[in-house]
Order: C-alpha cells, then sequence, then structure tokens
C-alpha cells in the first residue's frame, strides 16, 4: 500500500512538472513566433521554475491529486500559487542571477498559460469522472428513476442538484421553478429553470413529473403554505430541505431530504431566542429537570446540555421512558456528569437527597399529569401529582438552598373548565404568593405543544394511517400550537429572564383551528382529503372550544425580547392560600371529588364547572406552616 501511495505521488508531482515546463515552452515559442532562439537559456533556468511552482503547490495543498471535486477555490489557491512562484523565479533569475537573455514577456505569458493548463487538467479529470458515472449507470435503473422538480434557483438548489448529480441518485432533475423571473431560462448545473411557482402544475404535466423538491431553506410558514397547496392542487408529492436555522444548529444537513412538516405550516415562523444569557447561567452549574422522560422535558435536558452546566439530573417516575432518553443522551458528546433518577416528585426525602447531594442550583419543574379529560375522573391524584407534589419540589429546592425554579403551565391554567387547568393554575398562584428568601421563582406559559406525547397531531397521523378516518370534537375548536424546540427555548428564556414570581408568556400568534390541521395532516400524508373521513365527537370532558393565553384582568407587558410577555396577574394572600390548601390535602386523603372540585371553585372563581356550589365546605384541616408549607 505505501509503495503505491509512493508511486501515486510521484506521478503527481511528474504531471504537474510536465504542464508548468510545457507553459513555459509554450510562452517561449510564442515569443519568438515558433523561432528557435536561445533554448539554452530557456533550459538552464526550467528546473528553477519547476522547483518553486512544486513548491508554492505544495504550500497551497494542490498536489494531492484528488481532482473529483475541483471547485472555483482550487482555481483561486492555483492562482496564488502561479503568483507566488512566478515572483519568486523572476527575483532569483533577473536580480540574484542576473540573466537577461530571459525576455520579459516570457515572464508574463508563462503565468497565463499556466493558470488555465493546471486547472484544465483538474476540471477535465472532474467531467470525464462524472462523464464516466452516468455511462456507468444501467439503463434500467435510469428509465425508472423519479423525475422531480426543484423550487427554488439559489444556493440551496444548486448544492441540491450538485449532490444529486454526484451520487448518481435515482432522482432525476427535470428543471426548476423560481418566482424572480430574472432567473427563468438560466442553468443550474445544466437544469434550466422553466418557470415561476405557479406554472408548476402544468409544467408538471408537460415533463411527466410527481414529486417536487423544496429547495427554500428561508422560506416563511406562509411561502411553504402556498407551495405545498400548490404541489397538493396539482397531486404532486413533495419534500423539504432543512430550514438555515436547522442546519445552523446542526439538526440538520442540507443533503437530508424530509418530508413537510406539519410545523412548517402554523401560519407564522418559530420563534428564535437569544439564548446566551442563559449559558451564562447554566455553564458549570448543577441543573435538575423533573419530568425528564416526557416531550418538554427530554428536549430541556437535550438543550440544557449544550451550555455545559457541571452535573445534569434528569428525573422521572416512569421508569421504561427514562431508560429511553438515557440511550438517547448517550449519544451527545459531553463533559456534563448526567445522572437519570427514578423518584416521585411528592417522596421529599429523595428529593432532597437528591438535591443536596449534587447541590443543585436550578429545578426545571415539567413533571404533571396534563390529559384532560383523564384527570376529570381522576381529581384527587391530580391534586396530589400537580398541587401537592409541586409543593414538595419547592420546599426542598428551598431548604437545600436552590436559586432558581422554572415552572411549566399551560394555556389551561386560563379560565379553566378543566380539572387539570384548575391545578396549572393553583401552581402559579402558589409561585406568585409562596414567601422565599433565596429562591427565585418563575412560571412559564404556552399552548400546545405540536408533536408531544398526546397531543393531536401524532393521533391524527395514526388515525390517518390505520382508519383513514379523522375524529374531531368540534368543527369550530382552536388550540395555539408551537414547537418543542420553542416550548423549550421559552423556558430557557424564562429562567435567564425572569424576575421572582414573573408569569411569562410566550407570544404565539393567532390560534389554530383544529380542523384546518387535520386536513392539513392530511395533505402532508399524500392522500385526497375525500379520501379521509373527518367526524365530529363532542367536545370531550374539561375541554374548551377556545383556549387563551391571558386573564381579562392580567396586565401584558412586552419584555425586552419582544416574543416574551409578562403577565402581572392577581394573587391571593399566603396565608389563605395555606388554608384552602390544608382543606385540599385533608379531601383529597377521602378522595372527596365533588368536595375537592368546590374547593378548586373557591380558590380559583374563574373555574367554570357548572355543578359547583359555591358555598365553603366543612372539613378538618391538615397544618401546614406559612413559611415553608411544610
Amino acid at each position: 500500500m505505501l509503495t503505491s501511495l509512493k508511486i501515486r505521488s510521484f506521478l503527481i508531482l511528474a504531471l504537474h512538472a510536465f504542464l508548468v515546463s510545457a507553459a513555459a515552452v509554450t510562452a517561449w515559442a510564442l515569443r519568438f513566433e515558433f523561432h528557435l532562439r536561445n533554448w539554452q537559456a530557456l533550459l538552464s533556468v526550467i528546473p528553477i521554475l519547476i522547483l518553486y511552482r512544486l513548491a508554492a503547490m505544495g504550500r497551497f495543498g494542490l498536489l494531492h491529486g484528488y481532482w473529483r471535486y475541483t471547485s472555483v477555490h482550487d482555481a483561486v489557491e492555483i492562482s496564488k500559487a502561479l503568483l507566488l512562484s512566478s515572483s519568486a523565479f523572476f527575483f532569483t533569475v533577473r536580480i540574484l542571477f542576473g540573466i537577461k537573455a530571459f525576455p520579459l514577456s516570457v515572464y508574463c505569458l508563462d503565468l497565463f498559460l499556466a493558470a488555465p493548463l493546471l486547472s484544465g487538467v483538474r476540471v477535465a479529470y472532474r467531467a470525464a469522472l462524472q462523464g464516466g458515472r452516468k455511462a456507468e449507470a444501467p439503463g434500467p435503473d435510469r428509465r425508472q428513476s423519479q423525475r422531480l422538480f426543484i423550487v427554488g434557483a439559489g444556493f440551496a438548489a444548486e448544492l441540491l442538484i450538485r449532490e444529486l448529480k454526484q451520487r448518481s441518485s435515482a432522482w432525476t432533475v427535470v428543471g426548476c421553478v423560481d418566482d424572480d423571473k430574472a432567473k427563468i431560462h438560466c442553468r443550474i448545473h445544466g437544469i434550466p429553470v422553466l418557470g415561476t411557482i405557479d406554472q408548476l402544475p402544468e409544467l408538471s404535466i408537460k415533463h411527466r413529473t410527481f414529486e417536487v423538491l423544496i429547495a427554500i431553506p428561508s422560506a416563511t410558514a406562509a411561502q411553504k403554505q402556498r407551495i405545498v397547496r400548490i404541489c397538493y392542487a396539482a397531486r404532486l408529492k413533495y419534500r423539504t430541505v432543512p430550514s438555515l436555522w436547522e442546519m445552523a444548529s446542526g439538526r440538520s444537513s442540507l443533503p437530508q431530504l424530509r418530508e413537510v412538516r406539519v410545523e412548517d405550516l402554523l401560519g407564522r415562523d418559530p420563534v428564535r431566542m437569544d439564548l446566551e444569557p442563559v449559558r451564562r447561567k447554566i455553564d458549570g452549574t448543577a441543573v435538575l429537570v423533573t419530568g425528564a422522560a416526557g416531550s418538554i422535558g427530554s428536549e430541556l435536558t437535550q438543550q440544557i446540555l449544550q451550555y455545559k452546566p457541571n452535573v445534569l439530573i434528569c428525573l422521572d417516575q416512569d421508569e421504561t421512558a427514562l431508560f429511553e432518553l438515557q440511550n438517547r443522551l448517550k449519544t451527545i458528546v459531553t463533559s456534563c456528569r448526567i445522572e437519570f433518577c427514578v423518584a416521585d416528585i411528592s417522596d421529599s426525602d429523595r428529593i432532597e437527597s437528591i438535591l443536596s447531594r449534587s447541590g443543585v442550583n436550578t429545578v426545571f419543574h415539567a413533571a404533571a399529569y396534563k390529559h384532560v379529560p383523564l384527570m376529570e375522573s381522576n381529581v384527587s391524584e391530580a391534586v396530589r401529582n400537580n398541587v401537592f407534589g409541586l409543593i414538595s419540589m419547592l420546599d426542598a429546592a428551598d431548604k437545600c438552598n436552590c436559586s432558581s425554579f422554572v415552572l411549566i403551565s399551560s394555556d389551561k391554567a386560563v379560565n379553566p373548565t378543566s380539572f387539570m387547568g384548575c391545578t396549572k393554575r393553583l401552581g402559579e398562584l402558589i409561585l406568585a404568593a409562596r414567601p422565599s428568601l433565596n429562591l427565585r421563582c418563575v412560571t412559564v406559559r404556552f399552548g400546545n405543544v405540536l408533536g408531544s406525547q398526546g397531543s393531536v397531531v401524532p393521533l391524527f397521523q395514526q388515525q390517518i394511517l390505520t382508519s383513514r378516518r379523522i375524529t374531531v370534537t368540534d368543527p369550530e375548536i382552536t388550540r395555539y400550537f408551537m414547537t418543542i424546540p420553542e416550548a423549550v427555548a421559552l423556558v430557557l428564556q424564562a429562567f435567564a429572564i425572569g424576575e421572582n414570581r414573573d408569569l411569562l408568556v410566550l407570544d404565539m400568534g393567532k390560534p389554530v383551528p383544529i380542523v384546518e390541521m387535520a386536513r392539513t395532516l392530511i395533505k402532508l400524508s399524500g392522500i385526497q382529503e375525500k379520501e379521509v373521513e373527518i367526524t365530529f365527537t363532542g367536545l370531550r370532558p374539561g375541554e374548551k372550544l377556545h383556549e387563551e393565553l391571558f386573564y381579562e384582568h392580567e396586565e401584558q407587558r412586552v419584555t425586552a425580547l419582544g416574543s416574551i410577555i409578562r403577565a402581572k396577574s392577581s394573587t391571593i394572600d399566603w396565608d389563605r392560600l395555606i388554608w384552602h390548601l390544608n382543606a385540599l390535602h385533608t379531601l383529597m386523603a377521602r378522595d372527596a371529588q365533588d368536595d375537592i372540585r368546590t374547593r378548586m371553585k373557591q380558590i380559583i372563581p374563574e373555574y367554570a364547572f357548572a355543578d359547583v356550589a359555591a358555598t365553603p365546605c366543612d372539613v378538618p384541616l391538615l397544618h401546614v406552616s406559612p413559611a415553608t408549607g411544610d
């Protein structure tokens, strides 16, 4: 192997020496109109020229012989090498040796001839290699290749076409479409730009294409919606290259085509936030995430690792889900020590042990029961986990001298009709009223998360796949939606900028009709809308027709970030709240569901539960100290 490498290197050097000599001889011949004059002078200095040329090309990394990806960059490097070696050659021959018989014009002619020779051999090799690959492609595969259009005629389209050609792909690019009319009739690596995006249906019929690759990484959500509508109307399959943000963040790379995802079609662009303040607060500290195996919790753990904490503790009660998270995080290269703890957030002794052992600075509290209809029939467990589990975490964090506590709330906490929403609202009130000298408590409120466990999108996708029938509760129902990375970015940003007792809300744009979401998913599945039945089942227990992000009485203040709003909400006296919590604890022990709802209505008057009486409950109280909640 070593011998073959030496032979290859020798051949590459010999080829370059030959081309350098050929350029010099040709320049000399042109200067003297192909008459043999003073050839001795030329032959005496050619070894010096070859030596300088090869040394300069070696300096710029041009002697490797790997020419299949020759580009403009190589031409620039060749120019630099030629200028450097010509300057050294001129100084040596003309100044140092004083050889006047070598004409000045030959120096220039040689330079201009060497450049195309050295570049041309590389371009010829690449062209021959690509031509050879095309010739080797078997006829049947070529005939069976999928014909497609590329939407966009910019840098992403150029890279995509080049990648497809180099890999002898099973796709045949017929042409490009772009709304920039100045590009029409231009060619990208031989592929013509045939028209505008609106002309895609007629062009696909004319050229017998059935698939589209969307190569516009910078496209807004509205632009993607338009392109998808056109593709859907023309019955064209479509995929897209990753967004610029995905490529910049390392989440994807250009050659990785993916299906158009529903978050591309929300009607707004995902919110991008400056998370450098997060890095300053997390770097070198110990962080604990509860509910770490859930959708939000697992994304939190992955993003937190980017900010180099010293210790990251992933805590969850679900052993299997935590095991799966452990396997995912193993693929991330990090110097952080990661611990995985199976624990119940209501077990105060266990939580205190975990916090004190690692000296945790920050707690992100994502653990909660969240399924609305299920919690309507399990109100005692909802109170135990979502309310008293929160209090247990707060007490443990305070006792173990944590500095920050971030609670994840929900838009269902606003004017709640569900018991789950009530527990979330009560959590907001607890963080706003609970006295604490050292623990900074921040609440984050946001809407539905696309793709999370139990959310509507995975359910719809499963229904489309298995039964061709989608169930929607009501034709008028709407929800606020955000992506999981957006939600986690909000949580982290709130942690960085939030002050004690702050309630921060993301500006999520306009609510999305669930029926439109269902129809979009049908289109994304490549199925005609008429093939999937949409049926309406009626609102489930606790569900609202329209969610809200703010109470009417809440004062909204835009923060310096703009996309995050600080809500100044009503609060409740801590001593009075303790009295209610003692009552809830007693009722929870008796599993008195109706009385629990009645008590919750007294704490949260906006709770719209029609069967709840507005009279106080006569229950014995369990004492909880005002200072700590113990």
